[in-house]
């Protein structure tokens, strides 16, 4: 049986803190969203697990998702019509952003994380704790306050994608 690390090799971290949810379409108005930053993300993975398009653009933050060209749509309901990720016992960390209180970060403290993997095409599974043994990072996913409500705050088109990623490898460089 592989391990975690087989996974998650291809997309590194991004696939794991995304889990295989880059993927959505704009929405006028944006979903409801949640009542707190542990049940959007929550809502989030339950979406994706049940493969609900309509939940899962509801979860993310509405500019994020009305930023998305035609391209990008076409690209994210493909993808997210293709992921097949199983999410068992998350349990989650909330710490607020301190110097806006319409921000936080929400750690997967624990968990099971299935799915298949896109290159070997076999079912596999990992903890988020092999997850921040194998790469020495912690998942976390950002949420933020819209009109009173939380949603995650994924970037979804391809041009916010490639700003989120220069920061990172220019991290990664420096280490």
């Amino acid at each position: 049986m592989r391990r975690a690390g087989v996974l998650f090799t291809r997309g590194r971290l991004a696939l794991v803190l995304l889990l295989a949810a880059a993927i959505a379409v704009p929405v006028a108005a944006g979903g409801c969203g949640a009542s707190t930053p542990q049940d959007a993300v929550s809502n989030f993975y339950k979406a994706i697990e049940a493969r609900n398009w309509n939940a899962y653009l509801g979860s993310i933050l509405p500019d994020n998702v009305r930023r998305m060209t035609q391209s990008d749509m076409l690209e994210a309901k493909k993808q997210f019509q293709e992921a097949d990720f199983k999410y068992t016992g998350l349990k989650f960390k909330t710490a607020y952003d301190k110097k806006d209180k319409d921000k936080a970060d929400v750690e997967l403290t624990e968990g099971t994380i299935t799915g298949t993997n896109p290159a070997t095409k076999k079912k596999e599974s990992t903890t988020i704790a092999e997850i921040k043994k194998s790469y020495n990072v912690t998942p976390t996913i950002q949420v933020q306050r819209y009109r009173g409500n939380w949603f995650v705050a994924v970037p979804m088109a391809s041009a916010d994608k490639q700003q989120q990623q220069q920061p990172q490898q220019q991290q990664q460089q420096q280490q």
